[in-house]
């Protein structure tokens, strides 16, 4: 499992002060770039190198608890190699200083070819990241 930290800001949060549901949703993201850039990569480069691109395809996340904007979260992704062509992060957000599950949930993303958008087998140097982080 891989766990990043992220400071929440004014701009992230509704008029009551509490982050808006997408932003979990961005975090996560932030979190996939960030396993990346753990394992001395940029994510971008590497697909752009590989001439694929990883839409999302399903994302599904459950809140349990509301977080206030100035409060840091901590996502903690478990990418999830599923066939060839398919990673499932699961992650759970979590309160920054009391450790609690406020959010939880899933992002499928599928490789596929950037010139035509045809499903493709996810490439080696991105498959080594993701079996290393399981």
């Amino acid at each position: 499992m891989f766990e990043a930290r992220f400071q929440t800001y004014w701009a992230d949060s509704d008029p009551a002060g509490i982050v808006f549901f997408p932003h979990f949703f961005r975090f996560v993201e932030q979190a996939e770039e960030e396993l990346f850039r753990s394992a001395g990569e940029e994510r971008q480069q590497l697909l752009v190198e590989n001439h694929v691109w990883i839409p999302r395809v399903e994302a599904f996340a459950k809140f349990s608890k509301p977080i206030r904007q100035g409060e840091a979260v901590r996502v903690q992704l478990n990418p999830l190699l599923q066939g060839l062509k398919t990673i499932r992060y699961d992650f759970v957000v979590v309160h920054d200083q009391t450790g609690e599950d406020v959010a939880a949930g899933y992002v499928t993303v599928v490789c596929v070819d950037a010139e035509n958008f045809k499903s493709t087998p996810i490439p080696d140097p991105l498959r080594k990241i993701i079996e290393k982080a399981q």
